[in-house]
C-alpha cells in the first residue's frame, strides 16, 4: 500500500501540512505490522503481511480516507492507550522494483512514511506489499 496506492502519500502529506498550519497536534499514524492486529483474527486471515495500519482518534477522517484507497479493511478499536494503539511488531520491509515503470510521475521513493510513525517508532528497511487496515 505505501508503494502502490497513487495518491495516499499525497493525502497524508496534505493533512500533515494542514495540522502544521492549524497548530493541531497529529492525530493519525502508520502502524506496521501493528500488535493489534491478533485481536481481529478474521480481518488477520485476508491481509498479507507484514500489513500497515492508518490509525486516528479522528472516525469522521477514518470514513473520509477509507472512501479514497482500494484494497482497505476497515475495523474500529479502542485501546486503553495511545501507545497500545501505535505498538508494532518487528518487520523487515523491502521495495520490489518494477521492471518498467511506465506512469507519468516517479515511483514513490523508499521510507515517504516515515514522518507518519508513531513517536520513537523503529524505522523499518524496504518493503513489500501492504493492505492497509483502517
Amino acid at each position: 500500500m505505501l508503494d502502490e496506492e497513487e495518491h495516499f502519500q499525497e493525502l497524508m502529506f496534505e493533512r500533515l501540512r494542514l495540522f502544521g498550519e492549524r497548530n493541531k497536534e497529529q492525530d493519525f499514524w502508520l502502524v506496521i505490522e501493528p500488535k493489534f492486529l491478533n485481536k481481529f483474527p478474521k480481518i488477520t486471515g485476508r491481509l498479507k503481511r507484514p500489513a500497515v495500519a492508518l490509525v486516528s482518534t479522528n472516525g469522521t477522517w477514518i470514513t473520509f480516507m477509507k472512501l479514497r484507497l482500494d484494497r482497505v479493511l476497515s475495523e474500529s478499536y479502542e485501546a486503553d492507550t495511545l501507545e497500545e494503539a501505535l505498538a508494532s511488531n518487528p518487520v523487515n520491509l523491502e521495495f520490489e522494483k518494477p521492471e518498467n515503470w511506465v506512469a507519468p510521475y516517479p515511483k514513490y521513493e523508499f521510507g515517504w512514511w516515515e514522518p507518519f510513525l508513531p513517536p520513537g517508532s523503529v524505522k523499518p528497511k524496504g518493503m513489500n506489499f501492504f493492505f492497509p487496515i483502517f
